[in-house]
Protein backbone atom coordinates (compact mmCIF):
# COMPACT_ATOMS: atom_id res chain seq x y z
CA UNK A 1 0.00 0.00 0.00
CA UNK A 2 2.63 2.42 0.50
CA UNK A 3 4.11 1.41 -2.14
CA UNK A 4 1.33 2.46 -4.75
CA UNK A 5 0.99 6.04 -2.37
CA UNK A 6 4.92 6.74 -3.10
CA UNK A 7 4.49 5.81 -7.05
CA UNK A 8 1.48 8.20 -7.36
CA UNK A 9 3.13 10.97 -5.22
CA UNK A 10 6.63 10.39 -7.44
CA UNK A 11 3.85 10.99 -10.45
CA UNK A 12 2.78 14.06 -9.63
CA UNK A 13 5.74 16.18 -8.82
CA UNK A 14 7.15 14.66 -11.94
CA UNK A 15 4.13 16.78 -13.80
CA UNK A 16 5.11 19.93 -11.50
CA UNK A 17 9.05 20.06 -12.37
CA UNK A 18 9.27 18.84 -15.41
CA UNK A 19 8.43 21.16 -18.75
CA UNK A 20 5.31 19.94 -20.70
CA UNK A 21 5.02 19.84 -23.87
CA UNK A 22 1.93 20.91 -25.71
CA UNK A 23 0.84 21.52 -29.38
CA UNK A 24 1.64 25.90 -30.07
CA UNK A 25 -0.26 27.95 -31.25
CA UNK A 26 0.60 28.56 -35.15
CA UNK A 27 0.40 31.86 -37.33
CA UNK A 28 -0.25 31.53 -40.86
CA UNK A 29 0.19 33.51 -44.02
CA UNK A 30 -2.44 33.55 -46.96
CA UNK A 31 -1.66 35.39 -49.38
CA UNK A 32 -4.95 36.69 -51.91
CA UNK A 33 -2.52 35.77 -55.10
CA UNK A 34 0.00 33.37 -55.85
CA UNK A 35 1.36 35.10 -58.91
CA UNK A 36 1.72 38.53 -59.23
CA UNK A 37 3.10 41.26 -61.89
CA UNK A 38 4.74 44.86 -61.77
CA UNK A 39 1.86 47.15 -60.48
CA UNK A 40 -0.17 44.65 -59.13
CA UNK A 41 -2.02 45.03 -55.79
CA UNK A 42 -2.46 41.88 -53.43
CA UNK A 43 -3.20 41.15 -50.27
CA UNK A 44 -2.19 38.69 -47.51
CA UNK A 45 -3.99 37.67 -44.20
CA UNK A 46 -3.22 36.35 -40.93
CA UNK A 47 -4.47 33.60 -39.13
CA UNK A 48 -4.27 32.05 -35.29
CA UNK A 49 -5.06 28.37 -35.24
CA UNK A 50 -3.91 25.00 -33.97
CA UNK A 51 -5.53 25.66 -30.19
CA UNK A 52 -5.25 22.68 -27.26
CA UNK A 53 -7.95 22.27 -25.47
CA UNK A 54 -8.18 24.70 -22.99
CA UNK A 55 -5.51 26.93 -24.65
CA UNK A 56 -5.80 30.73 -24.85
CA UNK A 57 -4.17 33.30 -26.59
CA UNK A 58 -3.47 36.60 -24.56
CA UNK A 59 -1.04 38.48 -26.76
CA UNK A 60 1.25 38.56 -29.26
CA UNK A 61 3.81 40.58 -31.37
CA UNK A 62 4.91 39.48 -35.02
CA UNK A 63 6.72 40.85 -37.86
CA UNK A 64 6.52 40.13 -41.62
CA UNK A 65 10.01 40.81 -43.41
CA UNK A 66 9.89 41.57 -46.84
CA UNK A 67 12.31 43.10 -49.94
CA UNK A 68 11.27 46.48 -50.75
CA UNK A 69 12.81 46.38 -54.21
CA UNK A 70 10.10 44.03 -54.91
CA UNK A 71 6.95 45.13 -53.13
CA UNK A 72 5.67 47.79 -50.75
CA UNK A 73 3.39 48.45 -47.76
CA UNK A 74 -0.19 49.32 -49.23
CA UNK A 75 -2.26 49.77 -45.68
CA UNK A 76 -3.91 48.48 -43.34
CA UNK A 77 -7.07 46.59 -44.43
CA UNK A 78 -8.76 46.98 -41.21
CA UNK A 79 -8.68 44.11 -38.56
CA UNK A 80 -10.86 43.83 -34.83
CA UNK A 81 -7.67 42.89 -33.10
CA UNK A 82 -4.71 44.37 -34.57
CA UNK A 83 -2.25 46.94 -34.93
CA UNK A 84 -0.23 47.07 -38.48
CA UNK A 85 2.52 49.33 -39.01
CA UNK A 86 5.79 49.81 -41.48
CA UNK A 87 9.10 50.48 -40.99
CA UNK A 88 10.98 50.07 -44.19
CA UNK A 89 11.08 46.79 -44.99
CA UNK A 90 9.58 44.78 -42.11
CA UNK A 91 5.64 44.86 -40.72
CA UNK A 92 4.70 44.98 -36.86
CA UNK A 93 1.48 43.39 -35.73
CA UNK A 94 0.50 43.87 -32.43
CA UNK A 95 -2.49 43.00 -30.32
CA UNK A 96 -4.69 45.89 -29.55
CA UNK A 97 -5.77 44.89 -26.07
CA UNK A 98 -5.84 41.62 -24.05
CA UNK A 99 -6.94 38.45 -25.74
CA UNK A 100 -9.17 35.77 -24.52
CA UNK A 101 -8.94 34.03 -27.80
CA UNK A 102 -9.48 30.04 -27.72
CA UNK A 103 -9.81 29.21 -31.39
CA UNK A 104 -9.01 29.88 -34.51
CA UNK A 105 -9.50 33.76 -35.66
CA UNK A 106 -8.12 36.10 -38.35
CA UNK A 107 -5.52 38.12 -36.46
CA UNK A 108 -4.98 40.93 -39.22
CA UNK A 109 -5.22 41.58 -43.39
CA UNK A 110 -2.78 43.57 -45.31
CA UNK A 111 -2.83 45.49 -48.23
CA UNK A 112 0.83 44.84 -50.32
CA UNK A 113 1.65 46.27 -53.85
CA UNK A 114 4.52 44.97 -56.22
CA UNK A 115 6.16 47.56 -57.48
CA UNK A 116 6.48 48.44 -61.28
CA UNK A 117 9.93 48.10 -61.57
CA UNK A 118 10.06 44.92 -60.05
CA UNK A 119 12.00 41.83 -62.09
CA UNK A 120 10.21 38.71 -62.66
CA UNK A 121 11.54 36.18 -58.99
CA UNK A 122 10.60 35.47 -56.04
CA UNK A 123 10.20 37.54 -52.59
CA UNK A 124 9.44 35.88 -49.37
CA UNK A 125 6.82 37.76 -46.50
CA UNK A 126 9.27 35.89 -43.51
CA UNK A 127 6.98 35.56 -40.55
CA UNK A 128 8.05 35.99 -36.78
CA UNK A 129 8.08 37.48 -33.28
CA UNK A 130 6.33 36.32 -29.86
CA UNK A 131 3.07 35.76 -28.32
CA UNK A 132 1.47 34.33 -24.86
CA UNK A 133 -0.74 31.78 -24.34
CA UNK A 134 -2.30 30.61 -21.27
CA UNK A 135 -4.11 27.66 -19.53
CA UNK A 136 -7.81 28.26 -17.46
CA UNK A 137 -5.65 27.41 -14.45
CA UNK A 138 -3.54 30.24 -14.94
CA UNK A 139 -0.50 28.45 -15.39
CA UNK A 140 1.76 29.65 -18.05
CA UNK A 141 2.29 27.27 -20.60
CA UNK A 142 4.04 28.83 -23.73
CA UNK A 143 6.34 32.30 -23.36
CA UNK A 144 8.23 34.16 -26.03
CA UNK A 145 8.18 32.77 -29.23
CA UNK A 146 7.54 29.40 -28.90
CA UNK A 147 4.58 30.03 -31.03
CA UNK A 148 4.97 28.58 -34.75
CA UNK A 149 5.26 30.37 -37.88
CA UNK A 150 4.65 30.16 -41.12
CA UNK A 151 5.88 31.92 -43.91
CA UNK A 152 4.91 33.19 -47.68
CA UNK A 153 6.58 32.93 -50.62
CA UNK A 154 4.85 36.13 -53.87
CA UNK A 155 6.00 34.26 -56.99
CA UNK A 156 6.01 37.78 -59.62
CA UNK A 157 5.89 37.50 -63.19
CA UNK A 158 7.30 39.87 -65.66
CA UNK A 159 4.89 41.68 -67.49
CA UNK A 160 4.70 40.43 -71.33
CA UNK A 161 5.43 42.05 -74.30
CA UNK A 162 3.66 40.76 -76.37
CA UNK A 163 1.56 43.65 -79.00
CA UNK A 164 0.28 40.70 -81.35
CA UNK A 165 -3.48 39.82 -82.42
CA UNK A 166 -4.44 36.61 -82.12
CA UNK A 167 -7.54 37.45 -84.10
CA UNK A 168 -9.15 39.81 -86.28
CA UNK A 169 -12.71 40.32 -88.09
CA UNK A 170 -14.83 42.46 -89.95
CA UNK A 171 -17.80 41.00 -88.46
CA UNK A 172 -20.55 40.14 -91.92
CA UNK A 173 -17.99 41.15 -94.04
CA UNK A 174 -14.57 39.35 -95.16
CA UNK A 175 -11.24 40.62 -95.36
CA UNK A 176 -8.02 40.02 -97.25
CA UNK A 177 -5.67 38.37 -97.07
CA UNK A 178 -6.69 35.69 -94.30
CA UNK A 179 -5.49 37.04 -90.93
CA UNK A 180 -1.96 36.09 -89.92
CA UNK A 181 -0.63 38.12 -86.55
CA UNK A 182 2.34 39.00 -88.62
CA UNK A 183 0.47 41.30 -91.00
CA UNK A 184 -0.84 44.48 -89.79
CA UNK A 185 -2.65 45.68 -93.34
CA UNK A 186 -5.55 43.96 -94.94
CA UNK A 187 -8.35 45.33 -97.19
CA UNK A 188 -12.29 44.77 -97.15
CA UNK A 189 -15.40 46.08 -99.39
CA UNK A 190 -18.44 46.98 -97.77
CA UNK A 191 -22.31 48.08 -99.62
CA UNK A 192 -25.02 50.36 -98.07
CA UNK A 193 -23.80 50.47 -94.54
CA UNK A 194 -22.32 53.33 -92.75
CA UNK A 195 -20.62 51.22 -89.80
CA UNK A 196 -18.75 48.13 -89.62
CA UNK A 197 -18.06 46.56 -86.02
CA UNK A 198 -14.35 45.27 -85.60
CA UNK A 199 -13.49 42.27 -83.55
CA UNK A 200 -10.25 41.63 -82.78
CA UNK A 201 -8.64 39.50 -79.81
CA UNK A 202 -4.81 39.86 -78.03
CA UNK A 203 -2.50 36.87 -77.99
CA UNK A 204 -1.92 37.76 -74.28
CA UNK A 205 -5.00 39.08 -72.34
CA UNK A 206 -3.37 41.47 -70.33
CA UNK A 207 -2.58 43.18 -73.66
CA UNK A 208 -4.75 46.42 -74.32
CA UNK A 209 -6.32 46.33 -77.22
CA UNK A 210 -8.33 49.92 -78.59
CA UNK A 211 -10.46 50.65 -82.09
CA UNK A 212 -12.48 47.49 -81.26
CA UNK A 213 -16.30 47.72 -82.06
CA UNK A 214 -18.45 49.74 -83.99
CA UNK A 215 -16.99 52.15 -86.36
CA UNK A 216 -18.41 54.71 -88.29
CA UNK A 217 -17.91 54.90 -92.09
CA UNK A 218 -18.32 56.68 -95.12
CA UNK A 219 -18.80 56.74 -98.85
CA UNK A 220 -15.44 55.84 -100.50
CA UNK A 221 -12.14 54.87 -98.70
CA UNK A 222 -12.59 54.23 -95.08
CA UNK A 223 -9.08 53.59 -92.48
CA UNK A 224 -9.40 51.66 -89.50
CA UNK A 225 -6.82 50.99 -86.90
CA UNK A 226 -6.43 48.74 -84.09
CA UNK A 227 -3.51 49.23 -81.67
CA UNK A 228 -2.12 46.70 -79.36
CA UNK A 229 -0.21 47.74 -76.48
CA UNK A 230 1.93 45.07 -74.87
CA UNK A 231 1.13 44.14 -71.02
CA UNK A 232 4.73 46.48 -70.25
CA UNK A 233 3.42 49.57 -72.27
CA UNK A 234 7.30 48.93 -74.16
CA UNK A 235 5.44 47.59 -77.12
CA UNK A 236 2.74 48.27 -79.62
CA UNK A 237 1.34 47.33 -83.06
CA UNK A 238 -1.20 48.87 -85.09
CA UNK A 239 -3.34 46.78 -87.47
CA UNK A 240 -5.17 48.32 -90.18
CA UNK A 241 -7.98 47.61 -92.18
CA UNK A 242 -8.90 49.74 -95.39
CA UNK A 243 -12.72 49.98 -95.78
CA UNK A 244 -13.93 50.55 -99.30
CA UNK A 245 -17.56 51.31 -98.97
CA UNK A 246 -19.59 51.53 -101.78
CA UNK A 247 -23.21 53.18 -101.36
CA UNK A 248 -26.23 52.85 -103.90
CA UNK A 249 -27.28 56.45 -104.95
CA UNK A 250 -30.41 58.21 -104.12
CA UNK A 251 -32.89 59.68 -106.40
CA UNK A 252 -31.52 62.57 -106.39
CA UNK A 253 -27.78 61.73 -106.73
CA UNK A 254 -29.12 60.19 -109.83
CA UNK A 255 -30.77 63.26 -111.08
CA UNK A 256 -27.30 64.85 -110.84
CA UNK A 257 -25.69 61.93 -112.39
CA UNK A 258 -28.10 61.56 -115.55
CA UNK A 259 -26.04 62.77 -118.85
CA UNK A 260 -29.09 61.58 -121.01
CA UNK A 261 -31.22 63.38 -123.61
CA UNK A 262 -34.92 63.54 -123.66
CA UNK A 263 -35.54 65.39 -126.55
CA UNK A 264 -33.50 65.40 -129.93
CA UNK A 265 -34.80 67.83 -132.66
CA UNK A 266 -33.69 68.78 -136.10
CA UNK A 267 -35.54 72.30 -137.74
CA UNK A 268 -36.89 71.21 -141.13
CA UNK A 269 -35.86 67.86 -140.90
CA UNK A 270 -37.72 64.59 -139.48
CA UNK A 271 -35.60 62.45 -137.10
CA UNK A 272 -37.23 59.97 -134.99
CA UNK A 273 -35.66 60.23 -131.94
CA UNK A 274 -35.17 57.34 -128.68
CA UNK A 275 -33.29 58.04 -125.56
CA UNK A 276 -31.75 54.79 -125.94
CA UNK A 277 -30.41 55.21 -129.44
CA UNK A 278 -26.93 57.36 -129.29
CA UNK A 279 -26.17 57.04 -133.38
CA UNK A 280 -28.76 58.23 -136.37
CA UNK A 281 -28.49 58.76 -139.85
CA UNK A 282 -30.19 61.74 -141.64
CA UNK A 283 -29.94 62.57 -145.43
CA UNK A 284 -30.35 66.06 -146.75
CA UNK A 285 -30.51 68.19 -149.98
CA UNK A 286 -27.40 69.90 -151.48
CA UNK A 287 -28.98 73.74 -150.45
CA UNK A 288 -28.97 72.56 -146.53
CA UNK A 289 -25.44 73.58 -145.24
CA UNK A 290 -26.11 74.20 -141.69
CA UNK A 291 -28.63 72.20 -139.44
CA UNK A 292 -30.81 74.06 -135.95
CA UNK A 293 -30.51 71.21 -133.31
CA UNK A 294 -32.55 70.94 -130.16
CA UNK A 295 -30.94 68.79 -127.71
CA UNK A 296 -32.81 69.03 -124.50
CA UNK A 297 -30.88 67.19 -121.50
CA UNK A 298 -33.44 64.88 -118.90
CA UNK A 299 -31.86 66.86 -116.52
CA UNK A 300 -32.33 70.25 -116.95
CA UNK A 301 -29.11 71.27 -115.52
CA UNK A 302 -27.29 69.28 -117.53
CA UNK A 303 -24.81 70.57 -120.10
CA UNK A 304 -25.30 70.32 -123.80
CA UNK A 305 -23.05 70.88 -126.51
CA UNK A 306 -23.19 70.53 -130.24
CA UNK A 307 -20.51 70.58 -132.66
CA UNK A 308 -20.12 70.59 -136.67
CA UNK A 309 -23.73 71.36 -136.89
CA UNK A 310 -22.64 75.14 -138.94
CA UNK A 311 -20.81 73.78 -141.58
CA UNK A 312 -22.80 70.53 -143.34
CA UNK A 313 -20.48 69.98 -146.65
CA UNK A 314 -21.39 67.62 -149.33
CA UNK A 315 -20.81 64.37 -148.62
CA UNK A 316 -20.79 62.81 -145.08
CA UNK A 317 -20.71 65.17 -141.90
CA UNK A 318 -20.59 63.79 -138.12
CA UNK A 319 -22.56 66.06 -135.72
CA UNK A 320 -21.38 65.55 -132.15
CA UNK A 321 -24.03 66.13 -129.31
CA UNK A 322 -21.95 65.77 -125.33
CA UNK A 323 -23.83 65.43 -122.56
CA UNK A 324 -22.60 66.05 -119.09
CA UNK A 325 -24.20 65.50 -115.92
CA UNK A 326 -24.75 67.82 -113.44
CA UNK A 327 -22.54 66.64 -111.09
CA UNK A 328 -20.30 66.07 -113.98
CA UNK A 329 -19.41 62.69 -112.99
CA UNK A 330 -20.78 61.24 -116.03
CA UNK A 331 -21.07 61.92 -120.41
CA UNK A 332 -22.50 60.79 -122.97
CA UNK A 333 -22.28 61.05 -126.67
CA UNK A 334 -24.93 61.49 -129.11
CA UNK A 335 -23.80 61.33 -133.26
CA UNK A 336 -25.75 62.09 -136.45
CA UNK A 337 -24.15 61.27 -139.20
CA UNK A 338 -25.81 63.94 -142.04
CA UNK A 339 -25.30 62.84 -145.45
CA UNK A 340 -25.50 66.57 -147.81
CA UNK A 341 -26.20 65.31 -151.89
CA UNK A 342 -24.81 66.61 -154.20
CA UNK A 343 -25.67 69.69 -156.39
CA UNK A 344 -28.30 68.41 -159.55
CA UNK A 345 -27.59 69.18 -163.02
CA UNK A 346 -30.07 71.52 -165.25
CA UNK A 347 -31.91 69.75 -167.12
CA UNK A 348 -33.39 71.92 -170.51
CA UNK A 349 -37.07 71.82 -170.52
CA UNK A 350 -38.76 71.01 -173.37
CA UNK A 351 -42.36 70.87 -172.51
CA UNK A 352 -44.15 73.96 -171.26
CA UNK A 353 -46.07 74.19 -167.73
CA UNK A 354 -48.91 72.55 -168.64
CA UNK A 355 -50.77 74.19 -165.73
CA UNK A 356 -49.68 78.08 -166.47
CA UNK A 357 -51.21 77.57 -170.57
CA UNK A 358 -54.56 78.25 -171.93
CA UNK A 359 -56.75 75.32 -172.76
CA UNK A 360 -56.39 76.69 -177.11
CA UNK A 361 -52.67 77.80 -176.30
CA UNK A 362 -52.60 73.66 -175.08
CA UNK A 363 -54.60 72.63 -178.32
CA UNK A 364 -52.28 73.66 -180.25
CA UNK A 365 -48.96 72.14 -178.21
CA UNK A 366 -50.58 68.94 -179.02
CA UNK A 367 -51.35 69.45 -182.14
CA UNK A 368 -48.23 70.34 -183.27
CA UNK A 369 -46.56 67.50 -180.94
CA UNK A 370 -48.23 64.46 -182.70
CA UNK A 371 -47.83 65.98 -186.34
CA UNK A 372 -44.02 66.07 -184.99
CA UNK A 373 -43.69 62.89 -184.29
CA UNK A 374 -45.87 61.67 -187.56
CA UNK A 375 -43.40 62.93 -189.66
CA UNK A 376 -40.46 61.69 -187.34
CA UNK A 377 -41.94 58.30 -187.66
CA UNK A 378 -42.19 58.96 -191.24
CA UNK A 379 -39.06 59.66 -191.50
CA UNK A 380 -37.38 56.40 -190.09
CA UNK A 381 -39.99 54.33 -192.09
CA UNK A 382 -38.92 56.39 -195.56
CA UNK A 383 -35.16 55.39 -194.21
CA UNK A 384 -35.59 52.11 -194.28
CA UNK A 385 -37.01 51.56 -197.80
CA UNK A 386 -34.34 53.40 -199.32
CA UNK A 387 -31.57 51.81 -197.23
CA UNK A 388 -33.24 48.45 -198.39
CA UNK A 389 -32.98 48.39 -201.98
CA UNK A 390 -30.30 51.05 -202.27
CA UNK A 391 -32.19 53.53 -203.97
CA UNK A 392 -29.71 56.22 -202.98
CA UNK A 393 -26.70 55.01 -203.85
CA UNK A 394 -28.09 54.58 -207.90
CA UNK A 395 -29.62 58.34 -207.74
CA UNK A 396 -26.42 59.98 -206.40
CA UNK A 397 -23.88 57.65 -208.25
CA UNK A 398 -21.97 59.20 -210.83
CA UNK A 399 -21.05 58.56 -214.36
CA UNK A 400 -16.97 57.53 -214.89
CA UNK A 401 -15.32 59.21 -217.92
CA UNK A 402 -13.57 56.36 -220.12
CA UNK A 403 -9.65 57.30 -220.13
CA UNK A 404 -7.87 57.28 -223.42
CA UNK A 405 -4.78 56.57 -224.29
CA UNK A 406 -2.06 59.12 -224.87
CA UNK A 407 0.91 58.71 -226.82
CA UNK A 408 4.13 60.34 -225.28
CA UNK A 409 7.24 61.30 -227.42
CA UNK A 410 10.45 60.88 -225.89
CA UNK A 411 13.67 61.72 -227.48
CA UNK A 412 14.13 58.44 -229.16
CA UNK A 413 11.03 56.04 -229.71
CA UNK A 414 7.64 56.63 -228.63
CA UNK A 415 6.60 54.22 -225.74
CA UNK A 416 3.11 52.58 -226.06
CA UNK A 417 1.57 52.73 -222.65
CA UNK A 418 -1.89 51.52 -224.06
CA UNK A 419 -1.73 47.91 -222.12
CA UNK A 420 -0.86 49.50 -219.03
CA UNK A 421 -3.81 51.89 -219.67
CA UNK A 422 -5.64 49.01 -220.19
CA UNK A 423 -4.98 47.25 -217.48
CA UNK A 424 -6.06 50.45 -214.77
CA UNK A 425 -8.98 50.23 -216.38
CA UNK A 426 -9.84 46.80 -215.62
CA UNK A 427 -9.57 47.25 -212.53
Amino acid sequence: MKKRVFKVLFLITLLIVLPINIKAVTFTVTKSKDNMKPGEDFSFVIKASDFEKDEKLSGYRLTIDYDVSKVEFAGDAGSNYSNVSSDGGKLTITNKSELNQKSEFEVAKVNMRVKGNAGSGTTNLTLGGSCNSIIDDGAVITNNGSCNYRASTVTIKALSNDSNLSSLNLSGFSISPAFDSGVTNYKASVKDVTSVTIEAKAADANAKVEGTGARNISKGDNKLEVKVTSEDGNSSKVYTINVSATMSPTDEELKKADATLKELKIKGQELEFDPTEKKYYLSVNNDITKLEITATPTNDKAKVKVENNNKINVGKNTIKITVTSEDGTKTEDYQIIVTRKEKEKEVVKTCPNMNNMSNWTSYIWVVLSVATAVMFTLGIVLGYILGKHHLLGRIFKKKEKKEEPVAIETLSNTIDLSDTINQINNK
